[in-house]
């Protein structure tokens, strides 16, 4: 997808944003035929109701009827958000519409308001029209031309390098996150505080990052292997790796970031990853298992269950935790999003109210108080004041609540939730049997499946990528997911263009979703070795879990054998086993496994994946030895005695130590110690995985 914050420059992208959710007023995210309309009267530019109709069939690339942020930039070649005359030609040499230079220069002398011998994307959208009307020429496929077009620039902006920016409010709202929380840390205090923009070069060590990661899912990394006084780049890039690869574990997407970017202080990878892994953290409690309270949000009125609660994502939740605090309060505001609609602070004010302590109130300025004054920022400034007698004056300033920035917003109430529910919920408790409590298993397919980086293939439109899937079986019921995960693991595998993408039509939502999943079914003979044993679409859409989870394993395996497969066979000219059945893949692990101990003079071996020798991580940090001599502090380990605390412990060591060569492990302690059989097999094929990396 095209990145137009790169392309125009962050303040020009910023305005150009602006003037689109200004013209989006009913906040959909699109701008429909009368707010088009809008557009050109900002612009100072009349236009009839037949132009208009007439100029949304071209621009509307998708036929949705409405124009997208998307479609309603246009990419110049030099990225600064106007076309001189030499890149307007040559656009609309693109998009096949021929243009004299005489006209050209004509329409750009009309419709050029400024004088500045450029033309901005506002401007475009009329000057093609007004070209296709003079011209008479037909009304062609305008956005399959667009589409072409906008390619183009694209690649030509990637093989120029272009330019990337970062949010300066996102640095100090991070920075100071990590400075509130780390700051009594013994480890970090050489690090803090973090001031300005030198969050970039503190982290490049790789220990605070690490202690960032504990932040959100506590005690994930062994605070034992890390490199804590690094002397040299190697010992960095150890950190690094353990980093990288346990955000992964925790459900992060590491795409395109490596220990060269976090060494070299890559700012818009630093901070994407640092948003990844403290949303983790922040939205961690925001489920029913934490907080049984939440099932006062349950909409009874539309025949909504508690399943169907839980399914939702936190920031849904979060909203609808808001909106339940809004019509305590009385009022009628609702929010849809932690943007455009809190711009006002009116949500925050009345939210404030309902969650302070009755101790508090009197030192928080009333809603009535806050919303009397017109000036937003002033409101946002009394507000904010409200939350610091709370202590939860944290993330944003009132700059980012007027301005409407989501992620932060969301930080905001996200830190508010976690510490100020307001759920009275010891007044109805929740039946336990209605809580729905994520296992180990679903919890490391569902990180797994978060870590992949899902998406369509390059070049096909319209471009879907994978949101965060917070519940295993109702983030894979539209069939999307499994599809992407097939056609990773077999490139070809999916004819995309039966697929059908959100947001699906009114009243169709069930049935396209239904038929994603059966075409899920239909294409998975094609992977082999997977076997469907009475499963069929219809249970991956009614979240019949037990077959799912059985489904989703397949894939997982399908997936590790697949780059097994493309390193054993580049190693060694192809000993990889023909297919994906169950005991092959096992059978060909175990082989490579002993083979490898073996060559290393380890005494251990294994017979299969619930070998009770497994059971205190021998074998497990004798092979990571094996991969990489000198990881292993073996006087760390507690060989002395199999007491459950000894066999956590060292399944801890190990599992940090695999992640710490590079070795992208998604099971956990616990399941070495009691010899999950799938879990554990991920364990040693994901060491392979790392080992065959090393030879090649």
């Amino acid at each position: 997808m095209t990145n137009y914050a790169e392309a125009f420059g962050a303040q020009k992208y910023q305005q150009l944003v602006d003037v689109f959710q200004t013209l989006d007023e009913n906040g959909n995210g699109t701008l429909d035929k009368g707010e088009m309309g809008g557009l050109f009267k900002e612009v100072g530019t009349e236009i009839s109701p037949e132009e208009l109709s007439s100029l949304m069939k071209d621009v509307d690339k998708d036929n949705s009827g409405t124009v997208s942020l998307e479609e309603f930039l246009y990419l110049d070649e030099n990225g600064n958000g106007t076309l001189d005359k030499g890149e307007m030609g040559g656009l609309f040499k693109e998009v096949g519409t021929e243009i004299s230079p005489e006209e050209l220069s004509a329409l750009m002398k009309d419709v050029d308001k400024d004088n500045s011998g450029t033309v901005s994307l506002e401007e475009f959208l009329y000057m093609y029209h007004k070209h296709k009307q003079q011209s008479g020429s037909a009304q062609g496929d305008l956005g399959r031309k667009l589409s072409r077009a906008v390619e183009i620039v694209q690649t030509r902006n990637e093989a120029s390098g272009a330019v990337h920016t970062y949010s300066e409010p996102e640095v100090r709202a991070f920075s100071q996150y990590i400075n509130d929380n780390l700051s009594r840390d013994p480890l970090c205090k050489k690090y803090l505080p973090l001031e300005g923009d030198d969050i970039f070069t503190k982290l490049r060590d790789g220990v605070l990052l690490i202690k960032v990661i504990n932040l959100s899912a506590p005690d994930t990394i062994d605070e034992r292997v890390i490199n804590k006084n690094p002397k040299n780049e190697f010992q960095m890039r150890e950190n690094h790796d353990l980093a990288l690869t346990t955000a992964s574990s925790i459900g992060c997407r590491i795409v395109n970031i490596g220990a060269n970017d976090i060494l070299n202080g890559t700012p818009h990878l630093i901070l994407g990853l640092l948003w990844q892994v403290i949303r983790i953290g922040l939205v961690s409690k925001v489920n029913l298992q934490m907080h049984p309270g939440l099932a006062k949000l349950v909409d009874t009125e539309k025949g909504e269950t508690i399943k169907d609660l839980a399914a939702l994502s936190p920031e849904d939740l979060l909203m609808r935790w808001v909106n339940y605090h809004l019509a305590n309060a009385g009022t009628d505001k609702r929010i849809k999003n932690f943007s455009e609609d809190i711009k006002d602070s009116e949500a925050y004010a009345y939210l404030l109210d309902q969650i302070a302590p009755k101790d508090k109130k009197a030192d928080m300025a009333s809603p009535q108080s806050v919303l009397c004054n017109p000036k937003l920022l002033e409101r946002a400034e009394t507000t904010l004041d409200s939350a610091d007698k709370l202590d939860c004056r944290k993330f944003v300033t009132p700059q980012d609540i007027v301005d409407g920035n989501d992620k932060l917003n969301l930080a905001f109430v996200a830190n508010l939730f976690n510490n100020y529910p307001g759920l009275n919920e010891e007044e109805e408790p929740v039946p336990p049997e209605e809580i729905i409590t994520e296992t180990r298993e679903e919890k490391t397919f569902r990180n797994w499946i978060n870590s992949l980086g899902l998406e369509t293939p390059s070049g096909f439109k319209p471009h879907w990528e994978a949101t965060y899937v917070n519940n295993l079986y109702g983030g894979l019921a539209n069939g999307l997911i499994i599809l992407a995960i097939e056609d990773t693991i077999r490139p070809g595998t999916v004819d995309w263009s039966k697929v059908c993408f959100p947001p699906f039509k009114p009243n169709r939502a069930e049935i396209q979703s239904r038929q994603n999943c059966k075409y899920a079914i239909d294409y998975a003979p094609q992977i082999s070795g997977l076997k469907l044993v009475a499963i069929g679409g219809n249970d991956i859409y009614d979240e019949r879990e037990t077959l799912v989870l059985g489904l989703v394993w397949q894939l997982m395996r399908a997936y590790t054998k697949n780059i097994l497969d493309k390193l054993s066979s580049s190693e060694s000219g192809g000993d990889a086993p023909a297919s994906n059945k169950q005991n092959e893949v096992e059978s060909f692990i175990i082989t490579w496994v002993n083979s490898a101990l073996a060559s290393a003079e380890k005494e251990s071996k294994i017979v299969d994946f619930k070998d009770k020798c497994i059971q205190n991580s021998i074998p497990i940090v004798d092979l990571i030895e094996a991969i990489r001599p000198n990881t292993v502090d073996y006087s760390l380990l507690d060989t002395s005695s199999n007491t459950p605390e000894a066999l956590l412990s060292n399944a801890k060591l190990a599992i940090n130590w695999g992640r710490k060569i590079g070795a992208k492990i998604y099971a956990l302690p616990e399941d070495v110690v009691e010899l999950k059989h799938k879990m554990v097999m991920t364990i040693f094929a994901c060491l392979m995985e790392r080992g065959l990396q090393n030879r090649s």
